[in-house]
């Protein structure tokens, strides 16, 4: 490991889930950084999209410092400190005019989010991304070549042939007509992931779901495939992100594997 993040696993836990855990700590220089500690899987694709991210201009992405094999059979991702808390803990405190400050931050967001493009689906370098539809467990999709290729993947999923050989009429029908074009999406847009400081996003942490997706990916994400997303964040998501076409969605919906 970098000597300056050597012991930078010790420190003050910011969050904990699911066997990941982040801390905040300060490296032997005396800066402030966030560190990502979790199982040796997927976190090295993750940092490269987060550090793809905090490179464009006017995002608000933590920018990555280092990504570090561990022992025990982890990998850290050093980050900067992201000041502020996270919107969660604020949202109900804040009056109508800063809540509505607030959502005209994260469009602007979401709109340079879909100025970032790739022509496919997937993560940089053209590598697998988080496959989010899985309720239970940590499995990997794509990458997809197109927007096809990843459509049948979806359809594969259905669980029944009559559901198939539906939706198969119908998916040709709902997809956009530059299906080469793919966004910068972040797939996980729960309060929790947004933070704040006096009223100013100071950024959007946990590129864990992460990817350059179709547009209509991050609205299904946020609406009905997540399952952490606060329950009274969600309507407000539903203003700030363009919708989809409610087939679009309910397909999307239909795709997710629940566990059960």
């Amino acid at each position: 490991m970098h000597p300056t993040f050597g012991s930078a696993v010790e420190g003050i836990t910011l969050s904990a889930y699911f066997g990941n855990r982040v801390v905040q700590s300060t490296t032997s220089g005396g800066h402030l950084v966030a560190v990502k500690v979790k199982p040796r899987t997927f976190a090295r694709s993750e940092a490269k999209m987060m550090g793809y991210a905090s490179q464009q201009a006017g995002l608000k992405a933590p920018r990555v410092l280092g990504c570090y094999d561990v022992e025990g059979g982890v990998t850290t991702m050093v980050s900067d400190l992201v000041p502020g808390v996270s919107l969660d803990q604020v949202w109900h405190k804040m009056n109508a005019q800063q809540q509505e400050s607030i959502k005209t931050q994260l469009k602007e967001q979401i709109r340079i989010f879909r100025t970032c493009t790739k022509p496919y689906i997937g993560r940089i370098d053209h590598e697998l991304t988080r496959n989010f539809y899985d309720r239970l467990g940590i499995s990997y999709m794509g990458p997809f070549d197109s927007e096809v290729e990843f459509d049948e993947w979806c359809l594969a999923r259905l669980k029944t042939p009559i559901s198939r050989m539906k939706w198969k009429y119908l998916v040709p029908y709902m997809r956009g007509s530059d299906s080469k074009r793919f966004v910068l999406t972040h797939g996980d847009l729960a309060a929790h992931n947004i933070m704040v400081n006096d009223g100013i996003i100071t950024g959007i942490v946990d590129w864990e779901h992460s990817g350059f997706f179709p547009e209509y990916v991050e609205y299904a994400a946020a609406t009905v495939i997540c399952d952490f997303h606060e329950e009274w964040w969600k309507p407000v998501l539903k203003e700030i992100l363009e919708p989809c076409g409610s087939q679009r969605l309910k397909f999307q919906g239909l795709v997710k594997d629940r566990g059960w």
